[in-house]
């Protein structure tokens, strides 16, 4: 494995302290599938690649099995997680579940100017021709659709969360450009019950948004 290579699409350390930065490293891997299901993290092969020693590399690894990233076994090492429907679908309920309870508190809070960039990032995303852009905008789109619910806990299950699905939506769902516009479309009738203050309706619909995404995920993920 080219870790060298990965390190470079993720850039220097600046910024960083070692640890965190091997952690993006190996996370920026699994996600975008450089790293792939069940492959062996060794880690006297890492600390090799990218000049750092085996404690940062080991501490990296334990933040990625936090995350359900990464599964550390007794005197075996560390392999990425495998992709799983069944996984996937659990994810997103749980995501639905918690999105829907921060809705319910952030729809009264939300201002004009919340509604303007919500708009103006669904025109970006329908516009959008890159992929990593597409999955870019929608990530803005739903941190700022929940973001006045101030619920700094919420935000920390949340990043576990992303930290788990990225790599489905990445290569399953954002690749496809009939479904990008059809999220763009959702992302529409969402924002337009909220500037009604429809919380029921709001909730329903990011419901169906973030449920129905597993569904459209192809074949290839069992």
């Amino acid at each position: 494995m080219d870790y060298k290579a990965l390190a470079s699409s993720v850039g220097n350390r600046d910024g960083y302290g070692t640890q965190e930065w091997v952690y993006r490293v190996l996370r920026t891997g699994i996600v975008n599938g450089t790293l792939p299901g069940g492959m062996q993290l060794k880690q006297d092969e890492i600390s090799a690649a990218l000049n750092v020693s085996h404690i940062p590399v080991r501490e990296a690894l334990r933040q990625l099995e936090a995350q359900r990233l990464v599964t550390i076994h007794a005197n075996r090492g560390a392999t990425v997680t495998e992709l799983s429907r069944e996984k996937l679908v659990n994810i997103m309920q749980v995501r639905a579940a918690i999105s829907c309870e921060m809705l319910t508190v952030a729809i009264p809070r939300m201002t004009d100017e919340d509604f303007a960039e919500l708009a103006s990032l669904i025109e970006e995303q329908r516009n959008a021709t890159d992929l990593m852009e597409s999955e870019e905008l929608n990530g803005r789109f739903h941190e700022l659709l929940t973001a006045r619910a101030e619920n700094g806990f919420a935000d920390m299950l949340m990043e576990i969360i992303h930290a788990n699905i990225d790599r489905y939506l990445r290569s399953g769902f954002y690749s496809e450009a009939s479904a990008r516009q059809n999220s763009a479309e959702e992302h529409e009738e969402i924002l337009a019950a909220c500037k009604r203050r429809d919380v029921e309706t709001a909730k329903a619909l990011l419901h169906e948004h973030i449920v129905g995404a597993a569904v459209r995920i192809p074949g290839n993920v069992r």
